[in-house]
């Protein structure tokens, strides 16, 4: 299959069979985060499922691959993840920088049984990380989650909500949360994707308000028990900051997120995935 292609299949008869689309994407991820964190770990754990008990200091930057198929109603989107593991040491800022330069996402990982890597996320990585990459999206992790110190979770869920961005605990020890970690910006950089691909980037009220009336409703079709579905999107919606009256499509993105979270729970992840697609088609759509 080609990269962005259509092809379309004929039986003896020349009956048309199916038209197949598709889209390819190859985005650039930082993994970020003080020395000794686990962001190796966790990438070896990703792309080949093995965990090393010695901790590998890493020189510069490593790069690893791996693909992600997403299938869309009318499509299927694949996404091939360049993980660059950057170096944890605050002295080589010039190679932190030259890592981090032209980043689609990045994964700022926090170390849970030292919740100092917590602080340093905060006042050293992040500003860091907006300097050089500026609005990317960011994916808060709490690594070593089975070795958590005492308010080491409660510090990290804090700084999420502070700096409004998704966080995850995960442990690259266990294997748990792995998977969510990569699978979480490579769908946030997605969605920016599909947004970035309008003409005009600047979507009027009516048209935020037409796509947020096509999320309610496919979400209560979709649950099964509108009423409990309702009372889903309007907390989920409160808190993504969803106005309504006057929605933005940044909020309005992080409300689908949220519902996907929803969604997984009750009818697993790969439901909740293709549903999630599908409503950042409707978004991508609107007008």
């Amino acid at each position: 299959m080609k990269d962005n292609s259509e092809s379309s299949r004929h039986n003896a008869s020349g009956e048309h069979l199916s038209i197949i689309k598709s889209k390819r994407y190859i985005k650039k991820v930082a993994l970020v985060g003080d020395s000794a964190v686990g962001k190796t770990s966790l990438i070896r754990r990703f792309v080949i499922d093995v965990f090393d008990d010695k901790y590998i200091a890493t020189i510069g930057a490593k790069v690893s691959k791996r693909d992600i198929e997403y299938k869309l109603p009318d499509k299927t989107v694949y996404l091939t993840l360049m993980m660059w593991d950057i170096l944890g040491q605050k002295d080589y800022k010039k190679m932190r920088v030259q890592g981090l330069s032209g980043a689609h996402g990045v994964i700022l990982v926090c170390d849970l049984s030292r919740p100092e890597t917590i602080k340093s996320a905060e006042e050293f990585w992040l500003p860091e990380i907006t300097e050089t990459c500026h609005s990317v999206p960011i994916v808060l992790v709490g690594n070593k989650n089975d070795i958590a110190r005492p308010g080491a979770v409660e510090a990290l869920n804090a700084l999420s909500t502070k700096a409004e961005m998704p966080v995850i605990l995960c442990s690259a020890k266990t294997g748990d949360k792995i998977e969510d970690c990569f699978k979480k910006i490579g769908e946030l950089m997605l969605a920016g994707e599909l947004i970035e691909k309008r003409p005009n980037l600047d979507m009027s009220a009516e048209s935020l308000a037409a796509a947020v009336d096509d999320v309610v409703c496919d979400f209560c079709e979709q649950y099964g028990d509108t009423s409990k579905a309702m009372e889903l999107i309007e907390r989920e919606f409160t808190k993504a900051k969803v106005n309504v009256n006057a929605p933005t499509k940044e909020s309005l993105l992080m409300a689908i997120e949220y519902l996907s979270d929803v969604e997984r729970d009750v009818h697993g992840r790969d439901v909740s995935e293709v549903n999630k697609l599908r409503r950042w088609k409707m978004i991508d759509e609107a007008r």
